[in-house]
């Protein structure tokens, strides 16, 4: 329950009122624009009397009540849905890409539309967007899908605040709220310990159906880059001369606007996504055998994405990855692994010694990690990542710093006399 307020006479002060130290009162307050503002007053009930020199008749609440009057009458009386207001925010954003504006289509169609999207939008109160995540949460929304869905549901409000419909926006502030609880942690995502990814390398090296994705497993594991970047690679970003791989678009397989899928090309949003990695040995050969043999299959049927051609990592069929292809190739390969360690483990009497189910982004994490523990500083470690902020970079490294002072101690377990 909030603390009530008073002035130095004792009286209770309102919501947006405040006393300031040299008696005088204020009220803040948002208006008709989104703006927030503030008005000053001597006095804050009309029987206060004026300090000497104040001609104003007006008190604190004369004034609020005024500013009230002015929004409520600038409030149209005709009620719209918030799935009209949708309609009408949507129909304006047009300076994101079509794959952006097809996830808020996507969140806001199966989050949005049918729970309280026909509810008159004035009708929609801060408890009830609060209710509202409480328990998208509650039935196992993930905490970054919240938050994309927030950034889907606060600009459609704030339209509506803007066109006078309503007096403030009732998403203010709420998805903040979650963000300050304790448990509110990011998901921790753990790499692959060196001797899980030999054995991960190992079986996909010598299993006729995966040795397929050992070049893009090499890749991923030497140089960090994340998986649209690895599906974009082209020749031409490979200089064999500096030794270098030149990370500047991303290939994406995403859903349209006319509900077919198809793949696009995009450019980083910002410089740091922008970047040259230098080429560790094993991946420099991965990729001279892979340039050497570039031709051996379907060298006639080049495929050409917004502009790009000529890419690296094609499957013997000429066709290009994806995320979701890797990621469930990756799926297939743990699992496969992990059915023959378990039988192995049963035969042998042993306890059995599983590999984690592998994402393309733990690959990508993982090679953090690696030069995180090799001791290569954090800066360059966020340039080679391409990291847009050295928050993201620095939370990896206070993982791994963790992970390794448990360890260090573990080593020291019966080394010294305690007691």
């Amino acid at each position: 329950m909030a603390r009530e307020r008073r002035d130095n006479k004792g009286r209770l002060l309102l919501t947006g009122e405040a006393q300031i130290r040299n008696g005088s009162y204020t009220f803040r307050y948002t208006d008709e624009n989104g703006v927030r503002k503030s008005i000053t007053n001597w006095k804050l009930l009309p029987e206060d009397p004026p300090p000497q020199g104040d001609t104003n008749p007006e008190c604190l609440r004369d004034m609020e009540n005024r500013i009230t009057d002015r929004r409520t009458k600038a409030m149209p009386k005709k009620t719209k849905t918030v799935n009209a207001f949708w309609q009408e925010y949507i129909s304006m954003k047009c300076e994101i890409a079509e794959t952006t504006l097809v996830r808020y289509i996507y969140l806001y169609n199966k989050h949005v539309k049918n729970e309280w999207g026909k509810r008159p939008i004035q009708s929609v109160r801060y408890s009830d967007v609060k209710r509202f995540y409480i328990s998208k949460l509650k039935h196992g929304l993930s905490r970054s899908t919240l938050g994309n869905l927030n950034n889907v549901i606060h600009p459609v409000f704030e339209l509506a605040c803007r066109e006078h419909y309503i007096a403030a926006n009732p998403v203010d502030g709420v998805y903040q709220e979650f963000k300050k609880r304790k448990d509110w942690e990011p998901k921790h995502r753990d790499a692959l310990t060196e001797e899980e990814q030999e054995r991960l390398l190992s079986y996909v090296a010598h299993t006729l159906d995966y040795r397929e994705l050992l070049p893009v497993l090499t890749v991923f594991l030497g140089t960090g880059i994340r998986s649209g970047e690895l599906a974009g690679l082209t020749w031409d970003d490979i200089d064999f001369k500096k030794n270098t791989i030149s990370i500047n678009h991303t290939m994406n397989y995403t859903a349209t606007l006319d509900g077919t899928c198809k793949y696009t090309v995009t450019v980083p949003k910002s410089n740091t996504g922008k970047r040259e990695i230098p080429m560790l040995t094993e991946v420099r050969d991965t990729l001279l055998a892979l340039y050497e043999r570039r031709n051996d299959f379907n060298a006639d049927n080049q495929i050409v994405v917004d502009g790009y051609t000529n890419f690296v990592f094609r499957d013997l069929y000429g066709r290009v990855y994806s995320n979701h292809r890797i990621n469930r190739q990756l799926k297939r390969i743990t699992a496969k692994y992990n059915q023959e360690e378990h039988a192995e483990a049963e035969q042998e009497g042993r306890e059995e010694n599983p590999i984690p189910t592998i994402t393309c982004h733990m690959l990508r994490h993982t090679f953090c990690t690696r030069m995180i523990l090799g001791g290569i500083d954090l800066k360059t470690v966020q340039i080679i990542m391409g990291h847009a902020d050295a928050e993201t970079t620095m939370r990896v490294y206070a993982n791994v710093t963790k992970a390794q002072a448990q360890n260090e101690m573990m080593r020291m377990e019966g080394k010294m006399k305690l007691k």
